[in-house]
């Protein structure tokens, strides 16, 4: 009888060799895929949250030229499409601001606080059932007076508030007629503060007052060809305003029985108003 043939094992560590560097080539891919993944939904979040931002900060541009509008209102005539009506303000005209018009709890959304609550702290603040409420346009947790009557449980629907009793942040077009904005969680809304010298408190000299006399020259009379000129100081009633308003994004997240939306811009400017 022949003996067998002997193999040699070497075949056999070769293809261990082989499934070796083939599971190394596979978690290589894996990686490479997982990473590639994150990478892409990492991509799409910043575009989301940039997205949500740029939507927020126009309705919130939007909301500030609306409040500007509404500083140009006359009294009694409310425009095409408006649900309130500003009555008895006549803003560019009337001589005296009135206590009725702006009040502390932002009496349809017109505002005039004491100077003690421009001296806050932000860290000291409390809402305004505290001891040390902040700006009207802080938020509520921090003394704030926004209110939320447009805000529901459905994002983009409202319930007009009563015009003559409503409190906090006038909604777009409220007053003015301005078209509601479309693709946002809520519609943008505005505050307007009526600063005056009296809510400089803290003696610090950073009062709010504005110019109370403009000089003006010109030429004397009529005609073309007098060079006379003659100057003329007039005492004038200076308003300054400040309006600030928030826009919210597309999106809404829902938490404590209601939606809230994911991306909140604020935005200021101060408006001047001097009448002869």
């Amino acid at each position: 009888m022949k003996p067998l043939p002997r193999f040699s094992q070497s075949g056999t560590r070769q293809d261990g060799v082989v499934l070796v560097i083939v599971l190394i080539f596979l978690l290589a891919l894996t990686t490479i895929g997982i990473f590639a993944a994150r990478n892409t939904i990492l991509g799409e979040h910043q575009s989301r949250n940039e997205l949500e931002y740029q939507v927020a900060r126009q309705a919130a541009e939007s909301a500030l030229r609306d409040g500007e509008r509404d500083l140009r209102l006359k009294s009694g005539v409310a425009p095409p499409d408006a649900i309130c009506t500003r009555g008895g303000v006549l803003r560019t005209e009337d001589p005296v601001i009135s206590d009725a018009e702006f009040t502390d709890a932002c009496l349809g959304g017109q505002c005039k606080m004491p100077g003690t609550r421009y001296v806050v702290a932000w860290d000291n603040a409390t809402p305004v059932s505290g001891a040390s409420p902040g700006e009207p346009w802080w938020p509520t947790s921090k003394g704030g007076v926004w209110s939320d009557y447009f805000r529901t449980k459905s994002p983009n629907t409202a319930t007009a508030p009563s015009c003559s009793t409503f409190t906090g942040g006038v909604p777009l077009g409220l007053f003015t007629g301005a078209t509601p904005m479309t693709g946002v969680a809520r519609q943008p809304e505005y505050l307007i503060e009526f600063l005056s010298p009296s809510q400089d408190t803290s003696g610090d000299g950073k009062s709010f007052e504005c110019p109370t006399t403009v000089t003006n020259s010109g030429v004397a009379t009529a005609d073309t060809s007098s060079t006379a000129s003659t100057t003329q100081t007039l005492n004038m009633a200076c308003y300054l305003f400040r309006i600030t308003s928030r826009g919210f994004g597309p999106s809404v997240i829902f938490r404590d029985n209601r939606y809230i939306p994911t991306a909140e811009v604020v935005m200021q400017t101060y408006f001047h108003i001097i009448r002869n």
